[in-house]
Formats: structure tokens, C-alpha cells, sequence
């Protein structure tokens, strides 16, 4: 009877470690996502900015070839 007793309290305690291994998994998986995607509108923030300056730069080269024909 004892026995009976320690292995539903092992298990109990089993399925409450793995329960909140896979919460940690979870919060691990959300942290990490987060990140690329914060690192995806970086670089989309920065190509974009390069192509404003690229075109910038064009406009500018475009007005000075206007003044000086």
C-alpha cells in the first residue's frame, strides 16, 4: 500500500516537472521569435533607409545635371 502511495505521488510529481519544463520551453520559444522578428524590422528598417538615401542621392545628381544643361 505504501508503495502504491510513493509511486502516485512520483508520478504527480512527474507530470508537474514536465508541465513546467514545457511552460519554460514555451516562454523560451515566445523570447526567441520575438527577437528574430524585432531583428527582421530592423533590417527592413535599414534597407528601406538605404534606398531613401540611394534615391536621395539620385534626385539630388538628377536636379544638378538639370541646373547645369
Amino acid at each position: 500500500m505504501m508503495i502504491l502511495i510513493l509511486l502516485i505521488i512520483l508520478a504527480a510529481v512527474l507530470m508537474v516537472v514536465r508541465k513546467q519544463q514545457k511552460a519554460q520551453a514555451q516562454a523560451h520559444y515566445w523570447t526567441r521569435l520575438n527577437e528574430l522578428e524585432n531583428q527582421r524590422k530592423k533590417q527592413i528598417l535599414a534597407t528601406a533607409i538605404k534606398m531613401q538615401q540611394r534615391e536621395n542621392c539620385r534626385s539630388k545628381t538628377d536636379n544638378n545635371w538639370k541646373q547645369a544643361s
